[in-house]
């Protein structure tokens, strides 16, 4: 009896365990379950959260994205800068493209002949630039048979004295006004040069150090005077050289030019006509004179004047810059603005120069030039 109960106690106490293991097995598997809900109610409760800030992202970029357009979409506030009232004023409006109009065609030709190409000791002249295309006269002609509709004619050195004709107009407008302002007597005594003549000069400045010299350095010496054909300004047709006189007075021919009225009236008009004095350098030919040198590569006493264009002219007369700046700054600041007492008389753009011919913008209202700057440019200038 005792052994039975004794067994009966087993199975009691091992019911009793197992009921606990199914009780605590429940508990777990509850808690597990529990723990599971609790964790995927977190999951959900993050993913709603980044679903969330998704569509808050989504929102702001889909803003972002009309705002961008928007501003795309709205039209370019086309007002440029505006100057003083009073004065004259180049303003920098390289940020505003040129606005619609008419497109003109310049040729190749054309744009050779334009007053802004560069020659000096670095820059040659471009290599179908050659003596023969002035052959036809009608570009080039000769300063001592032309006069105005006045009959007012320009003294020459002699008949062979000649400019390219856009130069010779303008240098005819400029003399008529000094003369105009009691100023007459003007004498151009060098005008367009020809390869051929260029060389000629160069080669008889040789011959005079060929005895000391020879190779780069005999060059380099006969340079000093003379420059090496292709690279001198007189070349271009658009440079002349200039003194005063007058017949059978010595007296008014010996004072020196610079020191004449006739130089000032020229120094401080010139520009006006679209002429800038070429070569200055430092105290010379006024002693107010900036040092241009180390840009031209000229640090002679040359009594030379190079026709730009009236545009162009303006604004290197205003800047105080020679035909080198110039075209370093249109080639930073492309499109200028150039303002007289709050007009605008003078627009002027830089366009890349593709070798050939070119179609321009010219805006209502505006007639247009163009010209090679021999820089890998072509410039044009609006005249208002």
């Amino acid at each position: 009896m005792a052994e039975e109960n004794t067994r009966k106690d087993a199975y009691v106490r091992l019911r009793h365990i197992l009921i606990v293991l199914l009780v605590l097995t429940a508990i777990a598997v509850i808690g597990f379950v529990f723990a599971r809900s609790t964790v995927n109610q977190q999951l959900a409760q993050l993913q709603e959260q980044r679903d969330k800030q998704n569509e808050e992202r989504v929102e702001l970029r889909e803003q972002w994205l009309a705002e961008q357009a928007a501003a795309q979409a709205k039209p370019v506030d086309e007002s440029w800068p505006l100057p003083d009232p009073e004065g004259w004023a180049i303003v920098d409006i390289s940020s505003f493209d040129v606005k619609n109009g008419a497109t003109q065609e310049f040729e190749r030709d054309e744009l050779e002949t334009g007053g802004l190409m560069l020659v000096n000791r670095w820059h040659y002249l471009p290599t179908d630039f050659t003596d023969d295309r002035f052959e036809n006269g009608e570009e080039l002609v000769s300063i001592m048979t032309q006069s105005g509709a006045d009959g007012f004619s320009i003294q020459t050195a002699n008949r062979s004295v000649r400019l390219q004709r856009a130069a010779y107009q303008h240098m005819l407008e400029m003399l008529q006004a000094a003369k105009a302002d009691g100023l007459e007597n003007y004498m151009i005594q060098e005008g367009y040069r020809t390869n051929a003549r260029q060389t000629e000069l160069f080669l008889n400045e040789q011959t005079k150090f060929e005895n000391r010299y020879t190779g780069e350095v005999l060059i380099e010496k006969a340079r000093e005077n003379v420059n090496v054909p292709g690279t001198s300004d007189y070349q271009t047709g658009l440079t002349f050289n200039v003194r005063r006189n007058k017949k059978g007075d010595s007296e008014f021919n010996s004072v020196k030019f610079t020191e004449t009225e006739h130089f000032s009236w020229l120094w401080n008009h010139s520009w006006e006509y679209g002429y800038v004095f070429r070569f200055p350098v430092s105290g010379y030919p006024v002693a107010t004179a900036s040092d241009k040198s180390w840009k031209t590569g000229e640090s002679k006493h040359l009594m030379m004047f190079r026709y730009v264009g009236v545009a162009a002219a303006a604004v290197m007369h205003k800047m105080d810059i020679c035909l080198e700046e110039m075209i370093e700054y249109m080639a930073a600041h492309p499109h200028l603005a150039v303002y007289q007492d709050g007009e605008l008389k003078y627009e002027l753009y830089r366009m890349a120069d593709t070798g050939g011919s070119v179609s321009v913008k010219v805006p209502a209202g505006a007639e247009a030039e163009a010209s090679i700057d021999n820089m890998g440019g072509v410039i044009v200038s609006l005249y208002y």
